[in-house]
């Protein structure tokens, strides 16, 4: 009873004497009561019940299997697109060179100021806690050794700089530290990065669909993309839009830094990601069509639930994937799968699935 009042709503229904009455409740609307008060001594059972026929479950099962269908795209939605289209191309590694989605009426002024004054803040709090320092000054290290990051020199060009902070995951299996860039921060004319860029058209489908279709494999497989926007170049022209202050001492110099790659944080960044994920799928030479249709279908974000009805196909469609994927310098990580067969063939999978 003590938790009646989260269940009932105060909605209440009655008819005719000898009629039954209608509670509403969190669960739907309620039927209880007499139902034929004339006869009082006979004893009766009632009940009622919905049936949903065939036509309607297999109806939607169809509407969950389906992609959605947007029949209009925003203004700002396709221009994304015809930009996108218009101007990305692909690097000597194959990996895809993208053009930031700029609005033109949006100025940015002076941004390094305040994120030298964050950088600042930043380094108090690491002088504070030494494990953190240190992993900080890895990760920031790993950029510029993959060169994912890069000194940069003045330029006459727009520029913005991102502050940057520390966010820390400790029951992350692979990165227990990751840096967060902050492209919303405001610049001097009181816009920032996020508020100069389009946003982009959501590209791939809800979760439920992918989670609903996933449980209908008799063997199902999961994995994501190693640094997935990371995987996806910016164009010379827009790398300066990408700027951060940055030294490993409080007693060097601040350093500028360029990012080259696609950064976490960025408001196009999900979508130029994504997109450049699905057309590696579109372009790609090999001729497995079922994994082409799992990279545009069975991808959320950088996760992949996908699966197969057999142990054969589950096994091609694994390969399938990666390889196509490959092709756009997209790795897959950190696979897992019911399929004990599938988990010794894959040097990273995961055992801990039954």
């Amino acid at each position: 009873m003590d938790v009646m009042d989260r269940l009932v709503f105060s909605d209440l229904r009655k008819g005719p004497s000898g009629t039954p009455m209608t509670q509403r409740t969190v669960f739907g609307w309620t039927l209880f009561g007499s139902v034929d008060g004339s006869h009082p001594a006979t004893p009766r059972v009632h009940s009622v019940h919905c049936e949903v026929t065939l036509e309607r479950a297999l109806t939607r099962l169809w509407e969950l299997e389906e992609a959605p269908q947007k029949t209009h795209l925003t203004h700002d939605e396709s221009f994304c697109e015809n930009h996108f289209e218009s101007t990305h191309r692909r690097a000597s590694d194959d990996r895809f060179i993208v053009e930031l989605p700029l609005k033109s009426d949006v100025p940015l002024g002076d941004s390094r100021t305040f994120a030298v004054q964050n950088l600042i803040r930043l380094e108090r709090r690491l002088a504070r806690d030494n494990d953190l320092r240190v992993r900080y000054n890895e990760f920031m290290q790993e950029l510029i050794d993959m060169r994912h990051m890069e000194p940069a020199s003045k330029t006459s060009i727009p520029v913005y700089y991102m502050p940057h902070q520390p966010v820390v995951k400790e029951s992350s299996v692979t990165t227990k530290l990751r840096v967060i860039f902050n492209a919303s921060a405001k610049s001097a004319t009181g816009n920032s990065l996020t508020d100069a860029l389009f946003v982009g058209l959501q590209l791939q489908q809800d979760l439920f669909s992918i989670l609903t279709r996933f449980r209908t494999h008799r063997y199902g497989v999961t994995a994501d993309v190693a640094k997935m926007y990371r995987q996806v170049c910016v164009s010379p022209k827009h790398i300066d839009l990408q700027r951060i202050v940055w030294r490993r001492d409080p007693l060097l110099p601040i350093q500028d830094y360029h990012m080259l790659r696609m950064t976490y944080g960025v408001a196009a960044a999900s979508h130029l990601a994504v997109k450049s994920l699905q057309q590696t799928a579109r372009y790609s030479s090999n001729s497995c069509q079922k994994a082409v249709a799992v990279i545009l279908n069975d991808f959320y974000m950088d996760d992949l639930l996908t699966g197969a009805s057999c142990r054969k196909e589950l096994q091609s469609l694994q390969q399938n994937v990666s390889e196509i994927l490959k092709e756009g310098g997209f790795e897959l990580r950190k696979w897992a799968s019911n399929c004990a067969k599938l988990n010794k063939t894959i040097s990273n999978s995961s055992e801990s699935i039954p």
